[in-house]
């Protein structure tokens, strides 16, 4: 049928200010591949990455590829007889399964934003402080007044930073949550690990990066901003001091409560 004729098509370019060894780190975490595999790709212009798909499908897949600063093309049906020997007569690459693959419950992999610290503070994000993070047989328990127990398929987006200030530096996770307009924020060091199927590392930086994993799995719907990505590929967390996080909570907010999702990813 045409409207399954879509295609996803890298060019073998990065977008600007992108290093090789970023993208290859990020799509080789985001294809769950090694980067070998994912540089090999990378240097074959023209590589088909998906093909004989609809639109919003070649949408979700370029989007999340885009994320890791690879450059891609959907290259529509009228276009795949006249798009070009390189493009057209390449064979279909044979990445893992990958970046926007459908699960059984029909949802895509997690997705990723990009969220500007140029946003103006709104008080209706401010966080709501959690003194414990634990979980529960589907899902995690918030220690928090207004909120208890939430279902995997509740948790709306995910973004992880340290946060510095008083010369102390802490590594926190926003949880938005579905049906509450702020976020949750919990410090890593307050997270019940081994409440979770995860392995419980000496370090509580490895086991939270184990955490992020499970959750992403859980719920492959799930929103993350774009230097958690980052952070699960092996970077730290982004360093943020109190006002900068107010703008993540707020930019993050305001794109879910916008729906835009699809829009950036």
């Amino acid at each position: 049928m045409p409207e399954n004729n879509y295609r996803v098509v890298l060019t073998g370019e990065l977008a600007e200010g992108k290093s090789e060894g970023e993208v290859v780190a990020r799509m080789a975490a985001l294809f769950k591949t090694s980067p070998d595999k994912i540089g090999m790709l990378l240097k074959k212009q023209g590589a088909v990455i998906k093909k004989d798909i609809n639109l919003p499908t070649a949408k979700k897949y370029a989007g999340a590829i885009l994320s890791t600063g690879a450059i891609c093309k959907i290259f529509p049906p009228e276009q795949q007889v006249s798009a070009g020997a390189a493009v057209s007569s390449a064979p279909a690459a044979q990445p893992p399964e990958v970046v926007a693959s459908e699960k059984s419950n029909g949802r895509a992999e997690p997705r990723v934003v990009v969220i500007m610290l140029s946003q103006k503070p709104e008080d209706r994000f401010t966080p709501k402080e959690l003194e414990k993070l634990s979980g529960t047989s589907n899902g995690i328990r918030l220690q928090a007044a207004d909120a208890r127990e939430v279902s995997y398929d509740q948790i709306v987006g995910l973004a992880a930073f340290a946060e510095t200030g008083g010369g102390e530096e802490k590594t926190k996770l926003f949880v938005f949550i579905s049906a509450h307009e702020a976020p949750f924020v919990c410090d890593i060091e307050n997270i019940a690990y081994s409440d979770f199927p995860i392995k419980v590392l000496p370090k509580s930086i490895a086991s939270f990066r184990g955490f992020l994993h499970f959750l992403c799995k859980e719920n492959p719907s799930i929103i993350l901003e774009e230097t958690t990505l980052d952070f699960l590929s092996g970077s730290q967390p982004q360093n943020l001091d109190a006002a900068k996080a107010m703008k993540l909570a707020t930019g993050m907010g305001v794109l879910i409560e916008s729906g835009d999702i699809d829009a950036q990813t």
